[in-house]
């Protein structure tokens, strides 16, 4: 394969400045829902007697294109994020809690959320694994959907109104989405079906980002993964002018000792590669002056982005040392907290719970 590579070389003095997007992925990540850490070793199907749920990756059914993974217990755990993700107004908490059958902070341990377009038009599932209470979230879920009736899926308890169900695949994992998609992924939990952890470009993305952490095993705490459709390409070379070329992106954020940031998008050619590193090069001056990147204090870090022709792909890496931790999460605190506040003042009231399904 040919590389093009992107590196994020920030000096000291400016790391506070990442902190505002990192701010930006937490709050994302508290608000709703990314690469386990081994590679998958089988590629077919295995039949079971119960759903196993042990790697949420292998419960995403084969077809998915987009995932995005959040370990919030090390977002809880971590002293770079976890003064940050209690900044939610307390009603605000309260009432999502109420709405999606349980807290997204304190409740749950990983969420995996995945796009199947190939299933239904717009069809996602969310899966969220923890303390799952199933009387609070079938009275969450019947509060939003009065007409919902009760059934089972391969012995799975299943609530459903129309198009839209929730499953309870084991104690402490449940799945939300389409029906014909909720299906799917139970068919995965009992090997019936492949799943997109038997994927090899899945897999593949995978041992790049773990490229240069040694042996450690321990998975990200926020990972995503993009198969890059034919329409996808066409709408990122539409909106921004660049991208039609990606085949392939992933990304992951590591909270140990350090913070690790990786991405990597893959193209076909060594010649696209350095088409697509000039292009986006050249969209980035432009993003730059932009009024809210100067607002967040973002210019010094896009000032140390470089871009670099390494074979077909595309790589950006950061990290931020232990020493720069407090300045660090000191700024990911001041944002999340004036996140917070925005989602509250928008309406003049709480928002409450988003539309859509539950969880």
């Amino acid at each position: 394969m040919r590389t093009v590579a992107i590196r994020l070389s920030v000096p000291k003095w400016k790391t506070a400045h990442v902190a505002v997007a990192v701010a930006g992925v937490i709050s994302s990540s508290c608000a709703t829902p990314a690469a386990p850490a081994s590679s998958p070793a089988a590629v077919v199907a295995i039949p079971r007697t119960a759903v196993a749920d042990d790697d949420l990756w292998a419960l995403a059914p084969a077809e998915s294109e987009l995932l995005v993974w959040a370990d919030m217990a090390q977002f809880r755990e971590s002293a770079w994020t976890k003064s940050a993700l209690h900044k939610a107004a307390p009603e605000e908490r309260a009432a999502r809690a109420v709405a999606h059958g349980f807290d997204v902070v304190d409740d749950v341990d990983r969420l995996l959320y995945a796009t199947i377009p190939s299933l239904q038009e717009g069809a996602t599932v969310l899966l969220a694994q923890g303390r799952m209470d199933r009387e609070r979230l079938t009275a969450a879920f019947r509060g939003q959907h009065p007409q919902t009736t009760a059934s089972d899926y391969r012995g799975v308890g299943l609530l459903a109104e129309g198009q839209e169900a929730i499953a309870f695949l084991t104690q402490r994992t449940v799945v939300s989405g389409p029906l014909v998609a909720v299906r799917a992924t139970i068919d995965c939990g009992f090997g019936l079906a492949r799943s997109v952890a038997t994927q090899s470009w899945l897999s593949s993305l995978q041992d790049l980002l773990r490229e240069g952490r040694g042996p450690s095993r321990r998975p990200p705490a926020l990972a995503a993964a993009l198969l890059v459709s034919a329409s996808q390409r066409a709408q990122l070379e539409t909106e921004m002018g660049e991208g039609g070329t990606l085949e392939r992106v992933g990304a992951r954020l590591d909270l140990g000792r350090d913070l690790d940031f990786a991405m990597v998008g893959l193209v076909s050619t060594r010649q696209k590669a350095l088409d697509l590193a000039a292009r986006v090069s050249a969209a980035l001056g432009e993003v730059r002056n932009r009024p809210l990147v100067s607002v967040l204090g973002l210019q010094s870090v896009l000032d140390g982005v470089r871009f670099v022709a390494r074979e077909s792909r595309v790589e950006a890496k950061l990290s931020i040392p232990e020493e720069q931790r407090a300045e660090i999460a000191d700024r990911i605190e001041q944002v999340a907290a004036q996140l917070a506040r925005r989602r509250v003042g928008t309406t003049g009231k709480n928002e409450g719970a988003p539309e859509g399904h539950v969880p």
